[in-house]
């Protein structure tokens, strides 16, 4: 059985159609706190649903604009602050790549 995740594309009218597509990494199934930062002077709490060396899931509440890229500040052993990309929203959640290099998961 191969391992699938969704990916989409932005619609005009801001939501995300889906595409399957393989899975390129194993996803870790955690709920670890993160910050989404909207400006300097903005942020947004968010959990992260699960995550792989190429994105995750996060939970974030649905009222809440997500840009197509947007810093994300993980609070693990040591904090992580990661460039994003959004590829897809569905309702609280969002899932993201990760800008510039993976994310190590053991």
């Amino acid at each position: 059985m191969t391992d699938l995740r969704e990916t989409d594309g932005v619609a005009d009218d801001g939501g995300r159609d889906s595409a399957p597509i393989p899975r390129a990494s194993r996803r870790r199934r955690l709920v670890q706190q993160g910050r989404i930062v909207l400006g300097p002077d903005h942020s947004v709490a968010c959990a992260i649903a699960d995550i792989s060396n190429e994105g995750a899931r996060l939970r974030v509440p649905a009222r809440i604009a997500l840009p197509d890229t947007f810093p994300l500040v993980i609070a693990a052993h040591d904090l992580r602050n990661l460039t994003v990309r959004l590829r897809w929203r569905r309702g609280d959640y969002a899932g993201v790549t990760f800008e510039g290099g993976g994310f190590y998961v053991e």
